[in-house]
This record gives structure tokens, sequence and C-alpha cells, in this order.
């Protein structure tokens, strides 16, 4: 994936917090670009480099998610639990995955994808009722208006744990540059080809993660 499709993930938290408080308008790219990133981040969080709670980062990634598909229009594919796609103006799932395809994005990774039992509730509701009233097409006015439902208001989701998504965000940026260094020196002392592509593909995921450690 392209480096500069993402924005390191510190950059993305502040981003979104900023956007979370008010701060700034959403933009489609820097949205998709954040997302792209948190996706990258909890797909490598597993291995012992990576020291990320990947709760609170899935949540992060439903934020982002839940911003790109209310704030821009584009359309939807929706598939039910045995992966089966829906057709559009018929009833909508409770359980699946959604796609959304954002106006604007060109590349072939520009997906989104997110389970719809994880879609905020006010979303689900609303996404809902656009599907089965016109189809695949959604815009931001499908998402206006009250947040109610039929059994009464949705809260307003909120982003919990910023503490540690900060400081896990801050202190990851400098334990990747040292590791990246440390695999870069490796890299270079090494004669063995095969040794060099294992680095290089580690490198190549902090990078993914982190954006550019060389400076």
């Amino acid at each position: 994936m392209d480096r500069r499709e993402k924005l390191a993930l510190d950059e993305s938290y502040r981003y979104y917090r900023d956007l979370d408080r008010g701060e700034n308008a959403p933009e489609l790219y820097k949205l998709v670009k954040c997302f792209k990133t948190v996706s990258a981040a909890l797909k490598v969080a597993d291995g012992d480099h990576f020291k990320l709670t990947k709760q609170l980062w899935r949540r992060m990634q439903q934020a982002l998610f839940d911003r790109l598909i209310t704030s821009f229009p584009g359309y939807v594919l929706v598939t039910d639990e045995g992966g089966n796609q829906i057709m559009p103006k018929t009833d909508f799932p409770d359980g699946g995955m959604v796609e959304f395809h954002p106006e604007g994005c060109r590349r072939a990774d520009d997906v989104f994808r997110m389970e719809i039992k994880h879609l905020y509730p006010a979303t689900q509701y609303r996404l809902s009722h656009a599907w089965k009233a016109r189809g695949a097409m959604v815009r931001p006015a499908d998402f206006g208006g009250p947040q109610c439902g039929e059994h009464g208001c949705f809260l307003k989701p909120v982003l919990l744990g910023q503490e540690v998504l900060n400081e896990e965000s801050a202190a990851g940026k400098q334990q990747a540059y040292h590791e990246w260094w440390d695999l870069y020196w490796q890299a270079y002392c090494t004669s063995s080809r095969q040794e060099q592509t294992i680095i290089y593909r580690r490198m190549d995921e902090l990078e993914q993660v982190w954006g550019n450690l060389y400076y």
C-alpha cells in the first residue's frame, strides 16, 4: 500500500481528536488516510512490536467509518452474515457487512468496510431506512435530523480511552523510530539476501503505521 495514502498513527489520532471536539470540519481525504492507517495498525498489532490497546483503536476505526459514511456522498454494498449480497430497496439485515465507496475516491483500495453490528445505532437506523427507500446511494442528509428511532433517542457516540490513545500514539512513534533505525543497520550489515528481505518487510510495516521514519 502506498505510504502517501495514509497519515501516521499519531497524526491520525490528533486529527480525529480535533474533529471530535468540533475544531475542524471533516475532510474526505484526511479521513480516508486515517481509516487506512488505523486499519493497518490493527492488522499488525498482534505482533510483539506493537503495543496497542486494540479494543480502543477498533473503536476509533468505528468512529472514523461513521464520520465517512455520514459526512460524504457515495454508495454502499451490503452483505448478510453468510456473505450474500443484499439487493437495494429490500430489508436491511441485522448482521453482515457494509462497504462504503465515497464519491471522489478513485483508487482501487478506496473501499471502507464495517460490520453492521459495529455501526453506531443511529447510523444503522438511518442507513437501513435510506437503503430501503432509495437503494445504494447515500447522502449526508440521510443521517441528519433528530437522532431518534422507533424505540427512543440514541445517545451521542463517545470515543473512550482518549488518554490511552494519545499516550500509545506518541510513545509508539518514538519506539518505531528507534526500531526502524536498528533494522536499517541490521539490513546494512548482513550479507544474507533472505535476511534483508525479512528486515525490509518489517521496516515497511513500521512505515505503514508510523509514516516516514527516515528523518
